[in-house]
């Protein structure tokens, strides 16, 4: 039995530089450890690359709020993706879908954070911004192939 041979990807060697990646933060709703939460993801990022001057922190009042500060962040600003810091344990279908669909309109992507993965929330948007870089230099290279190669 002949084992398939997989095509190595960006995404499992390594990840893309996160200097250059201007990335938001959106912190929903009201804890007491509000600063403490974003702080760490700040950290984080900077531990990542990122730098501090690339990174835009705002907050909206209530996490039914999450996807119109998506919306602003996608309209407003030239952040690469955009890190929601929710203070729930989970949140609701309805932004979830919201959230999901404003991902798609404006190819952005999302990350939502919750208690159980603040300190983690920076790999998933490291992982999920080499992916979609990884994409578009593989769809570029095939948007327009050499035809002697094909032939």
């Amino acid at each position: 039995m002949r084992k398939r041979a997989f095509r190595e990807s960006l995404l499992d060697t390594e990840r893309v530089s996160m200097a250059d990646k201007q990335l938001g933060i959106l912190s929903a709703g009201s804890s007491e450890t509000d600063v403490q939460v974003v702080s760490t993801v700040i950290r984080n990022l900077s531990a990542a690359g990122c730098l501090e001057q690339n990174i835009k922190i705002r907050k909206v009042p209530s996490t039914a709020d999450i996807p119109i500060g998506v919306l602003f962040f996608a309209e407003y600003t030239d952040v690469d993706a955009v890190i929601v810091l929710s203070y729930e344990e989970s949140l609701p279908d309805y932004i979830h879908s919201s959230v999901t669909d404003l991902q798609i309109q404006w190819n952005m992507p999302v990350i939502i954070g919750n208690p159980h993965n603040y300190d983690s929330v920076h790999n998933n948007a490291a992982d999920i911004l080499s992916l979609q870089e990884s994409m578009e230099i593989e769809s570029e290279a095939t948007a327009h192939p050499d035809r002697k190669t094909i032939n």
